[in-house]
C-alpha cells in the first residue's frame, strides 16, 4: 500500500499493527548530536536526509506551505517560532550589553534574549497587540490572500515544497499526483492570540475586554476558512489539518472548560464540518500539557486527532484509547525523558506503543521534541523496534548502525 493509503486506514481504524512513525521531531542540537555519533546525515539544513534516513520513504508525511498558525524559522523548522504574519516584523536591536540583546522579535513582541543561546526562551517584555487599536494595526499582517503568504509554487511537488527528498516521477507535478498523506497548518483559536497578547494579557482580557478576544478568535476563523477554500479551489486535497493550541499545562486547561464550549467550539464547528466533508481524515488539535477536561469540547468541535498526549502532564493514551475507542486518533505519548535512559526504559515505551498499534488509529511519535541528551543509539532501537511491531512486512525496514554504538 502507498503511504497515503496506510494513514488513511489507520486514521479509520481499519488498519492495525502497522506503525506508521509520524515524525521524529528533535531540537537542532539533537540532530548535531547523532551527526557526530554516526547518523550518516551530511546535511543539516533541512530535514530532508534526517527524514528520509531515520522515517523512511514509506511514512513520507508532507505539509503544504500557505501556514495559517506558527511556524519556526530556524534550522530544520525549528525555533524561533513566529506566529504566521506576512509581513514580518523587521527584527531590530534596540539595545545590548556583553551577554544579552533587546529587540523587537519577528512577530512584533520585544523580547530580551542571551547572545550565546539562540533557542532560549526569551524574555517577553512587550507583546504587539494590547488593545483595538493595537490589533487593528496587527491585523493587516494576517490577511489570508497576501502574495507572501501563497509562495509560488506552493501547488507542485518540487525540492522547495517537499520534506522528503523529491523523486523523478512526482518533481514539478500537482499534489494531487502524490502517494502520502498532505496536510496544511490552519486553525488556532487562542495559541496565535496568546502569542499576540501574551498569556497574561490574555487572561486578563477574556474577562475585561471579552469583545476583543472574540474578534481575534473570529479573525482566526475566517483566516483559516479562507486560506483552506483557496487550497481546495486550486485542487489540493489534504488527508490531516493541523489545529495548534498549546492551552494546557501540566495541571489542566489555561482557559476555563466554560469558555471554551461557549465560544470556541462554535467557533472549530464550521471549520471542522467543512474539512470532513471534503474528506480530511485527522483534524489534529495539538496542545501540550494535561489536557483531559478539554478532549470532549475539541470531540464535540468535529476535532478527531489529538498530539502530543504528554506523558509528563499525566496523559496516558492507553487510558484515552479505551475511553473514547475509535472517536479519538492519537499521535505521540512516546516519553522524551525516557529515551535518554537504558534500554529498559525505552522497553517500558515501547509496550504502550504495542499496544496501541493493536487498536488502529494511532500514529507513533514522542510526546514533544527530542531533546539533545538523548543519544543516536536509542533512537535507532527506539525506531528499529517499533518497525519490527509491523504485521503487514514481511522485513520491516531496520537502521544498520555501527557495532561500537549499540
Amino acid at each position: 500500500m502507498t503511504p497515503k493509503e496506510r494513514f488513511k486506514g489507520i486514521c479509520a481504524f481499519e488498519r492495525v499493527s502497522d506503525p506508521f512513525i509520524w515524525n521524529i521531531d528533535s531540537w537542532y542540537e539533537s540532530f548535531e548530536r547523532w551527526v557526530r555519533e554516526g547518523m550518516p546525515v551530511k546535511n543539516l539544513d533541512n530535514k530532508k536526509e534526517v527524514n528520509m534516513y531515520l522515517v523512511g520513504p514509506d511514512d513520507e508525511n508532507e505539509g503544504i506551505k500557505p501556514n495559517a498558525i506558527i511556524y519556526g524559522l530556524g534550522k530544520c523548522q525549528g525555533p524561533p517560532w513566529i506566529v504566521a504574519l506576512d509581513p514580518m516584523f523587521e527584527c531590530r536591536v534596540i539595545s545590548e550589553d556583553d551577554t544579552h540583546v533587546v529587540q523587537i522579535d519577528y512577530d512584533g513582541a520585544i523580547v530580551r534574549r542571551r547572545k550565546t543561546d539562540d533557542n532560549s526562551i526569551p524574555q517577553f517584555l512587550e507583546y504587539p497587540v494590547k488593545d483595538k487599536k493595537s490589533w487593528e494595526e496587527y491585523k493587516k499582517r494576517l490577511d489570508p490572500n497576501t502574495p507572501g503568504r501563497w509562495p509560488a509554487g506552493w501547488e507542485t511537488m518540487d525540492e522547495d515544497t517537499l520534506g522528503w527528498p523529491s523523486r523523478k516521477e512526482i518533481d514539478g507535478k500537482h499534489w494531487k499526483h502524490r502517494d502520502f498523506p498532505l496536510g496544511m497548518r490552519a486553525l488556532s483559536l487562542y495559541g496565535n492570540i496568546r502569542n499576540y497578547m501574551g498569556l497574561e494579557n490574555l487572561s486578563i482580557a477574556i474577562y475585561d475586554n471579552l469583545s476583543l478576544v472574540l474578534e481575534m478568535m473570529d479573525w482566526q476563523a475566517y483566516m483559516s476558512m479562507e486560506m483552506l477554500k483557496k487550497v481546495y479551489a486550486a485542487g489540493v486535497t489534504l488527508e490531516w489539518v493541523w489545529i495548534w493550541e498549546d492551552m494546557a499545562f501540566n495541571k489542566g486547561s489555561l482557559v476555563s472548560p466554560d469558555f471554551v464550549k461557549k465560544y470556541m467550539v462554535p467557533r472549530y464547528k464550521p471549520i471542522a464540518k467543512f474539512l470532513r466533508d471534503n474528506g480530511v481524515d485527522a483534524l489534529i488539535l495539538d496542545c501540550d500539557g494535561n489536557c483531559e477536561e478539554l478532549i470532549p469540547l475539541w470531540l464535540e468541535s468535529g476535532i478527531n486527532a489529538f498530539f502530543p498526549v504528554e506523558r509528563a502532564a499525566g496523559m496516558d493514551a492507553l487510558k484515552l484509547r479505551k475511553q473514547y475507542s475509535k472517536n479519538l486518533i492519537l499521535i505521540g505519548n512516546i516519553n522524551k525523558i525516557e529515551l535518554a535512559k537504558g534500554r529498559a526504559e525505552i522497553n517500558a515505551q515501547l509496550a504502550d506503543v504495542k499496544e496501541l498499534l493493536k487498536y488502529g488509529g494511532y500514529l507513533p511519535s514522542c510526546d514533544h521534541w527530542i531533546p539533545p541528551d538523548v543519544p543516536y543509539k536509542n533512537v535507532v532501537y527506539l525506531i528499529n523496534q517499533i518497525r519490527k511491531m509491523d504485521a503487514w512486512t514481511g522485513s520491516p525496514r531496520q537502521i544498520e548502525i555501527k557495532d561500537s554504538l549499540i
